[in-house]
């Protein structure tokens, strides 16, 4: 089972004590605060942020890195966007060029142990089966520079982990690689009976493949039904998700903010 998606669970706890805001949407089309860049896990993305109203919050649930804005005096209504640091996580390349420009620094015992296990390549759930072929090819160097680093061998161990950067560089996901393992369905959430999917279509944001899901919520504790969207999209081999729950009439201000979408050079 998935954990909530972002702003998700924030959504469902804020409808158990929310106001009766009004939830109105603006006629005509939505206007977003100026663009702001966002690095949460070393890879930048460029949006504009919804307009005055709704407060803004950092978000570290369901595997995802970002930050989420919930309108103001609403029902709760939410909309985020986040790098998915489970996949971003798989490749330890930065750790690895982090080991290199430090090497000289290294002297046997816990700093080079604590720079060490940082560059292991997870092996366990895997998104491509070449992600396990490079995982392997990692590891063994990994292994191999650490053997090497103990006996005094300075310059193999060196080469060691220049070979598992090298090796580490070949990992790339695409969408494909990964939408199956993170898009919603209600099987993964924790009551699946109360979400419905209601459409599912492939897009483009900001040049790259995406997917988009349609879904809605119903709370029966509010006798209500709710509607949410989430888009995924995967550039340099992050992937990031971006989310709305809310009324209907808000979804106009999430498409906004996907559609401005720009990954910086």
């Amino acid at each position: 089972m998935l954990p909530c998606r972002l702003g998700a669970c924030l959504f469902l706890v804020l409808l158990a004590g929310a106001g009766c805001g009004s939830g109105a949407g603006q006629s005509g089309a939505p206007t977003l605060s100026p663009p702001e860049t966002f690095d949460w896990i070393g890879e930048p993305i460029s949006f504009s942020t919804p307009p005055d109203g709704w407060r803004r919050e950092g978000e570290t649930g369901g595997g995802v890195k970002g930050v989420r804005f919930v309108k103001e005096r609403s029902v709760g209504e939410a909309i985020g966007l986040g790098d998915y640091y489970i996949l971003a996580e798989r490749n330890r390349g930065s750790y690895l060029e982090e080991m290199l420009d430090n090497f000289d620094s290294y002297d046997a015992g816990f700093a080079w142990d604590r720079a060490l296990r940082k560059t292991w390549a997870h092996t366990d759930t895997p998104f491509t089966a070449r992600e396990s072929e490079i995982a392997a090819a990692v590891n063994r160097e990994v292994s191999q520079a650490d053997a090497a680093f103990r006996n005094r061998d300075r310059v193999a161990a060196k080469a060691h982990l220049e070979a598992a950067l090298a090796h580490s560089q070949r990992l790339e996901f695409s969408l494909d690689d990964v939408i199956d393992r993170v898009e919603f369905t209600p099987e993964r959430q924790q009551e699946p009976d109360n979400y419905r999917v209601t459409g599912r279509r492939e897009a483009v944001i900001a040049g790259e493949p995406a997917v988009i899901v349609d879904y809605t919520v119903n709370v029966p504790d509010r006798a209500r039904t709710y509607a949410a969207r989430e888009a995924y999209v995967v550039h340099n081999s992050h992937l990031f998700i971006c989310t709305f729950i809310g009324l209907q009439e808000s979804l106009a201000v999430f498409d906004a903010v996907i559609a401005s979408i720009e990954f910086p050079e």
